[in-house]
């Protein structure tokens, strides 16, 4: 589910019903406020209890806008790569909370495990001018998902991940130039 996708901030929520007719839920980037989170999940009856996790794909302000409050008011896992997470305990917005918070690796060419064991994550890089930016290749309850966000072109490896995907969301940026 796309929460926000743009210039004004970047959030998407992935994920399954558990048994108990519950959810897990693994958040995509934070650019929108808690409250504007708290309410798009609600609206589809979803409660932010059940978020497991929090994935990074790079450190641009529309895509970490509230991640030192996220870091704050939620209990969750943040997964970013080793590089992403250096840079994020240094960026002005995510401010002390993001150095409690509880940081897992990705690490590359290796899938890690997520919600439970009910889903594993991996990334790969993409082209775009920040410290880091990646995509990720999500598989969840038998479906592969694959998200590639500010992507300034597909690599090879973007392309492997994206023949292999049932679903993929890719938002790109315009660029003049690039175009030309």
């Amino acid at each position: 589910m796309s929460l926000s996708s743009g210039s004004c901030g970047n959030c998407y929520f992935l994920g399954i019903e558990d048994s108990k007719g519950g959810h897990k839920g693994l958040i995509i980037d934070a650019g929108v406020s808690l409250r504007r989170l708290k309410r798009s999940l609600q609206e589809n009856n979803i409660d932010l209890s059940e978020l497991s996790c929090l994935a990074i794909t790079h450190d641009h302000l529309d895509h970490i806008r509230s991640l030192g409050s996220f870091c704050k008011k939620l209990d969750i896992d943040i997964w970013a790569t080793e590089q992403l997470h250096r840079a994020l305990s240094h960026h002005f917005i995510t401010g002390e909370e993001y150095e409690k918070a509880s940081k897992k690796a990705l690490l590359p060419e290796r899938w890690h495990s997520i919600l439970g064991g009910d889903a594993l994550i991996r990334f790969f890089e993409v082209p775009h001018d920040a410290t880091q930016t990646v995509g990720l290749a999500v598989q969840i309850a038998g479906h592969n998902y694959v998200h590639i966000t500010d992507c300034g072109a597909l690599t090879e490896e973007a392309m492997d991940f994206c023949r292999q995907a049932h679903t993929v969301v890719i938002e790109s940026n315009y660029d003049t130039k690039m175009l030309l």
